[in-house]
């Protein structure tokens, strides 16, 4: 077997054509791949410059009543991961900063497509894009005729005719293969991080970087054996070529558009306007099984009286603007946490749609899991969403509890009521991105599907191989 494998993997640097095409692959892969890590770079740079300056601003808003400088505002940014150069998954159409203020969570602002020329919305060629789309094509392009090839000129003949079971040469041929793209792509992930990254990777990067290779040599494998298999399969060349252009056609083009269209009409997402006209609703009137909110602070404040045994909100001890602000945020906070929630469960019934839909083409699957291990997905941009939130309820709570302390009933200062020291005492936003485990935990479906899209043209192959006859 050690003796057919190497005949295998010279006749495929004789040929030239799988290294030709995946020279040029890689040239094509290094001006993408140098595209992206220029856009990441700048985007790197400004998003520091506008951290730097907002934060300045807000710590030197001087004199003002505290309420109007939590009003202010702070921008946050999610921190770019290492393998969005790879695949920049959602991060072009969810926006790069998010504006925190009291009283209301909001979404991401400034997208990255929005802002593109016009020739580039018809769709960037990230690496991701070249390496699931174009790579497989190429795949094609060189087993297509492995085996039918060896038929048409009588060499297949020759090793029947000399013992060879077919099915191990059809193994050898699958690992040959194989083995020269897991090469290829140990080389091309190597380079990203040297050339294009520029950074030495930690240990959850290496982690992830190594579940993004066994995903795509899974992904590979698949086609590998599939145009082997059609090679097997059909005693001509050219009927096997067409044949896994169209299988090609389906994977990449046809199935991921149609599974998007099956997703967004079985679950709809509400409009913009929809959604905030839903929240201001039930902000107001309450969720279900709750009182309206004019009810809920009427409540509020005969506590507070009664606790404080006073008979008038003028002779309380502490602010009660400040206070009854606390309690009506805090029920904005469980209103937009419902609604968010609800947007996120339509979210996940999309992406569980479009991992059934990767029972029809290995494409979405392995779309998926590499945006999952870049951390460019929807998990990974929630898992931002809801740091960005908790620190936005942290500022507004420090602000309101030193306005609480610092009056008394409904007195309110608007001039020199507070200073830099209160918006210096605000720590800055830090996000730590989730860990290898989290990707891992968030893609196990898609590869539990790359695994048995492979298994199953493995499998289809050998049959095959084990049926050829000269």
């Amino acid at each position: 077997m050690t003796m057919l494998l190497s005949k295998e993997v010279w006749a495929i640097v004789r040929d030239g054509r799988l290294v030709t095409l995946a020279v040029a692959l890689l040239v094509i892969l290094a001006g993408a791949l140098h595209a992206s890590s220029l856009r990441e770079h700048e985007q790197t740079r400004e998003r520091t410059e506008i951290e730097r300056i907002t934060r300045q601003q807000w710590d030197n808003q001087g004199h003002q009543h505290p309420h109007r400088g939590a009003h202010f505002g702070i921008y946050v940014f999610q921190p770019k991961a290492p393998l969005s150069v790879i695949d920049p998954g959602i991060l072009d159409y969810v926006g790069q900063a998010l504006w925190l203020e009291p009283h209301r969570r909001n979404f991401m602002r400034f997208r990255p497509a929005v802002d593109a020329p016009p020739h580039t919305r018809l769709g960037l060629p990230t690496p991701a894009f070249l390496l699931t789309s174009i790579l497989p094509l190429l795949i094609i392009g060189f087993a297509f005729n492995a085996v039918s090839e060896e038929r048409e000129s009588g060499t297949l003949r020759m090793l029947h005719g000399a013992g060879l079971a077919p099915v191990r040469l059809i193994v050898a041929k699958l690992a040959a293969q194989l083995g020269v793209l897991a090469l290829w792509l140990i080389f091309l992930l190597a380079v990203t991080w040297v050339v294009f990254v520029q950074a030495p990777p930690d240990g959850d990067a290496l982690l992830r970087t190594a579940a993004l290779g066994i995903g795509y040599l899974l992904y590979y494998l698949t086609f590998c054996a599939l145009a082997l298999a059609a090679s097997t399969l059909f005693r001509h060349s050219r009927t096997a070529l067409l044949t896994l252009i169209v299988i090609w056609a389906l994977f990449a083009l046809v199935v991921p558009r149609l599974g998007s269209a099956v997703a967004s009409a079985g679950t709809p997402l509400p409009t913009a306007e929809q959604f905030w006209t839903q929240i201001r609703h039930d902000y107001e009137h309450g969720l279900p099984g709750d009182l309206s909110l004019a009810d809920q602070v009427a409540q509020f404040e005969a506590e507070q009286l009664r606790q404080n045994g006073v008979g008038r909100v003028e002779d309380l001890p502490f602010g009660i603007n400040a206070v009854r602000r606390l309690f009506r945020d805090a029920y904005s906070d469980k209103v937009h946490t419902h609604h968010f929630e609800r947007l996120g469960r339509a979210h996940d019934a999309q992406t569980q749609a479009l991992r059934w839909t990767a029972l029809f083409s290995p494409s979405l699957a392995m779309q998926a899991f590499s945006a999952t291990l870049a951390g460019t997905d929807m998990a990974h941009q929630r898992h931002f969403e809801h740091a960005a939130e908790a620190y936005r309820r942290y500022i507004n709570t420090t602000i309101d509890r030193w306005d609480a302390d610092n009056t008394h009933g409904v007195s309110s200062f608007d001039a020199r009521y507070a200073d830099n020291q209160l918006w210096r005492a605000i720590k800055p936003f830090e996000y730590h991105p989730p860990d290898a485990a989290f990707a891992w935990r968030a893609a196990w479906p898609d590869l539990l599907t790359l695994l048995g899209w492979s298994t199953l043209a493995t499998a289809l192959l050998i049959i095959l191989g084990r049926r050829l006859t000269p």
